[in-house]
Formats: C-alpha cells, structure tokens, sequence
C-alpha cells in the first residue's frame, strides 16, 4: 500500500534531512519539497568560506540537485508558500497551485532582519547575507570596496568584518550593545576577541546606534550620533534573522518561533516543524528554545522525517554550539554562556597566546556553558560534560582556590598537560 503523501515546506538543511530520512526508514509515498529558489538546498554556513577562498561555489549546496532524484522527492522550485490550511491539510502555493497532505513539515527557515533605520531597508547598497544570491551580491560589493559597515557584531558580523580586511577594505563593526558576541560570548572572550580584530585594523564602534543612512555619489553615508558621518561603499547587514512564518498566521503555538515537542509535532495535528523556523528542545534548560544552526536544523529534520514516516523516535536535542576561526584564532561557544540568576558562576583563565582561553561558566554548581580560544580540540569533551550536567561539587575539593580547581581540571582534561593547581594564581574567580 502506498504511503500517504509528504510535504516540506522550505528546501535547507531540516528539510533535506527530513525528506532522507522518511525514505530511508521505509515510506513509499510521494515526498513534495517546496522552494522558493530553484538551487539545491543552500548551506548558509558556508558562505564564509567561500568568501575567503577556501571552498569552491558548488561546495556551499552540500547536496547538490541529484539528491531529489535520488530520494524521489519532486522539488518546487521558485514556488513561495502563499498559505497552510491546517484544517483542510492543504497547502497553497503563491501561483494558485494547491497540495493536499497526509503530514506536512514546517521547514522555511529564517530571513534576515534589516533594523528600522531611516534609509537601511530601501537601499541597494544594504547587503544582508543569508541566500545564495545575498553572498554573490556582497561578493560583488567586496570587490571594489574601500569601506565598508558591518551593522551587528555577532558572529556572521565579525566573519564579515575578517573577510573585508583580509581583501583590503577599510572596516567599521558596529553594534549598539556593550560588546561584541553579545548572545555567545562571555565578556572576557568578548574584550580578548575585540582587541584582536582591532589588531587587524577593524574599528570597533560598540554601544552606539546607526540613525540614518542616505546615498551619495560613490555609497552612502552614514549618520550616528552627535552628527557624525562615515562615507562607506555598503552597509553589510548582520543583525540577526526572524523565522520566515507569514504562511502559518494563528494556526500553531508559536513564542519566538514554532513551537515543537520532542517528536518535532506542532500543536496542531499531522503538522511538524524543524530548524530556523521552531524552537526545539534544550536539553540543559529543559525548554523549548531557538538555536539557529545548521546542525541542529538537520538533527531536528531528520527525527521529523522519521515520525513522518511512521517511526516512533525522540529528538535528544541540541545544546548552543560554534566553532569559527577569526584572524587566525578559533574561537568555540558551547552550550549557555549568558545564563540569568544570582546562581551563576564563572572560572576565567588563561592566555590564547600561550596554550588557550578558558572561559566555564556554572549555574546552580552545574556546568552549563564554555567558550575556548585556540583550544577549541577540548571541545568535544567540555561539550560532553556540559550535557552530562558536570557538578564541579562532586570532585574532591583538591585546592584552595575556594571554587574548586581540581573539578575544572577533571571537567576539562582528563584535561591534558595543563597543571591548573599548580597554576592558580593564573585562575580568577568572577561572580556574576
């Protein structure tokens, strides 16, 4: 008997690993992947390293278009999502098409916010980047740029930053917050990566705000506070990304996106969501939250595929996790780095000059957060350890530093030849 029909709406990482994995767990029925673009699935992530040179352009579509012959999924290519009648369990395309479905995936991803600003969302020369055609546009606009704004210091923001410099291009990273990594660095990361970009001749302009932008004869200009104007080439827009959920209106529990269970179900029936556009489950808050990488994406889409199909499987979940070079420095964020409460506490030590930065961040005595500066190869244990909920209080207290050093030592190595006893006048203990 033939399967009941399948539809992914979106065509990324989620919805890929979706439609893979309700075929390969047996479901024979029609799969029907709905794109607004008629490229393969695009990796956003990606993009970067092309930028740099280091991957060729067919390398950032990871799956290429043989995938959907393969899978037998028929691709709707250039075809926007015009409504979702959860009722009726229909779909209806922006050209009128309409497709019926036995479960449908909620897969559309993110697009990029472009802030408020006078003159920002209607100029030509605003150049966010998240598709396929924004990194040809900022490519062509890196080309024969002098200067250039980066709006936004996050992590897409500095790598930006990186490769304008590395091409020769006066750069301002600008941002309104107190520091840069403001959702993924602690401050002492924060400072020690800013002073490094400052190194490589990036401007660092942080707590102030862009209040208007306006062209000139060669760009823009841009206005900041206290009358101040910069002439720039282009603004590249790096602020962050809002699910793209204009389709689904009332029908579904959304908070800051679709709200999903560990199944990847919506509240409504036969109805999934998966990546950029859900909140998926954290497992060292235990809430449903929105993580916004890649791998996530693809881990939630491949246990939505799998239930679609008929199969009974739990997503784990994801904690928070990057790891990117920056100048020749590679920097990690794992799980929560920013958590809230007067519960928390912080071990800070070390150099990335001289063997790593160190940054463990506890709460209720549990590790729940760390970033690493060249000694990102810790990774996967502090990773591990911060999902198996590491109590430095269970160690035996082996120093006198007062918050156990002996306990990061255990968390960290096994943790290698850094002796972190021997060496406590090297640690400082911050409270937050």
């Amino acid at each position: 008997m033939k399967g009941e029909r399948l539809v992914i709406l979106g065509n990324g990482g989620a919805a890929i690993a979706a439609a893979r994995a309700a075929r390969t767990s047996g479901h024979n029925g029609e799969i029907h992947i709905v794109s607004d673009t008629n490229t393969p699935a695009f990796n956003p992530m990606l993009s970067p390293y092309y930028l740099k040179g280091i991957i060729p352009w067919d390398n950032c579509f990871p799956f290429g278009q043989g995938f959907y012959n393969d899978y037998a999924v028929e691709l709707h290519g250039d075809s926007r999502v015009e409504s979702l009648d959860t009722a009726k369990q229909q779909v209806t395309l922006a050209g009128g098409e309409k497709l019926s479905y036995g479960k449908c995936l909620i897969a559309t991803g993110a697009s990029p916010f472009i802030p408020p600003v006078p003159g920002l969302r209607s100029s030509p020369r605003s150049l966010p980047l998240r598709t396929a055609s924004s990194v040809r546009n900022l490519e062509k606009a890196i080309g024969t740029a002098r200067r250039a704004l980066v709006l936004g210091a996050s992590l897409v923001g500095l790598k930006v930053a990186e490769i304008l410099r590395k091409r020769g291009t006066d750069v301002i990273l600008l941002d309104v917050v107190d520091q840069i990594l403001p959702r993924n660095a602690h401050p002492s990361s924060a400072a020690l990566l800013a002073a490094h970009f400052e190194e490589h001749g990036v401007r660092i302009r942080l707590g102030c705000a862009l209040e208007g932008m306006e062209g000139a004869a060669d760009g823009v200009t841009c206005r900041f506070p206290e009358g101040i104007l910069e002439e720039v080439d282009f603004v590249s827009v790096c602020t962050g990304v809002r699910p793209n959920l204009d389709f689904v209106k009332d029908q579904v529990e959304i908070k800051q996106a679709v709200v999903a269970d560990e199944r990847m179900r919506t509240s409504v029936p036969n109805l999934y969501a998966a990546g950029d556009v859900c909140q998926g489950l954290n497992p060292l808050s235990g809430e449903h939250e929105w993580l916004g990488t890649w791998g996530s994406a693809c881990i939630q889409g491949r246990i939505a595929g799998y239930n679609m199909a008929g199969l009974d499987i739990a997503c784990p979940g994801s904690i928070p996790q990057n790891i990117s070079p920056l100048f020749g420095w590679t920097y990690a964020q794992l799980g929560n780095i920013r958590p809230q409460g007067d519960d928390v506490r912080s071990m800070i030590f070390g150099d990335p000059r001289q063997g790593g930065h160190f940054v463990l961040v506890f709460q209720r005595d549990v590790l729940v957060g760390a970033n690493l500066i060249n000694c990102t190869h810790l990774a996967g244990k502090l990773r591990w350890a911060i999902v198996q909920k590491t109590c430095w209080k269970d160690l035996p207290d082996q120093g006198d530093e007062g918050f156990n050093a002996y306990a990061v030592k255990k968390v960290i190595y096994d943790i290698n030849e850094i002796d972190l006893i021997g060496s406590s006048r090297k640690l400082r203990r911050f409270f937050s």
